[in-house]
């Protein structure tokens, strides 16, 4: 889906949605449930992990993570999986990213799980940062998208540096992950929220 703004320019990332304060207060909620990393949840992510890995048949893990996305950045704060490098030294990262860099503000804009088996097949994507800075060439995402407002406010995804046919299982993981992460926050939200 092209994204185009009010001068009629082609945007090859999505702008900051009309809603943006909306999003904020659903960040604020959430935030209150995810305010800093979270061993159970970067379990979650080292799960999904796993479960792409077997899915396409990898010998090592991809990337994967939860992540809030904000006016101007996207924070891993929930759960995120790195692979280990050479030697087994899981390398430290920063948790937060510019918004206009990887994948998840496309899949947040759709609404809907985003599959790119093959990130340098598709001209949109192949010039994203992350593309030559990290070495991504795969990404399977789904946003996360809050049950009372209906609003989006972050994704679940994996990312790995080898293209991977995820196909309609591939789709059905992460959705099915997304749907897992989505009722496990929602029963972390307290009547208040």
């Amino acid at each position: 889906m092209a994204t185009i703004d009010a001068t009629g320019r082609f945007l090859l990332t999505p702008e900051e949605p009309a809603g943006a304060g909306k999003i904020r207060e659903v960040l604020q909620a959430q935030r209150g449930l995810i305010a800093r990393p979270e061993p159970e949840l970067d379990a979650f992510a080292l799960e999904l992990a796993h479960a792409a890995a077997d899915l396409t048949g990898a010998h090592t893990l991809p990337f994967a993570m939860v992540n809030l996305i904000g006016p101007g950045q996207q924070q891993y704060f929930a759960g995120l999986h790195v692979p280990a490098e050479p030697g087994g030294k899981i390398p430290e990262v920063d948790r937060t990213m510019q918004r206009d860099l990887g994948f998840c503000v496309h899949a947040l804009d759709r609404g809907e799980a985003l599959v790119l088996e093959d990130i340098t097949e598709i001209a949109r994507y192949a010039t994203n940062g992350v593309v030559e800075g990290v070495g991504v060439r795969t990404y399977l995402g789904a946003p996360l998208i809050d049950a009372d407002t209906g609003v989006s406010y972050g994704t679940i995804c994996v990312l790995d540096t080898q293209p991977r046919r995820w196909g309609r299982t591939g789709l059905e993981l992460i959705n099915g992950y997304r749907d897992r992460l989505s009722q496990r926050l929602d029963a972390r939200r307290t009547p208040e929220q």
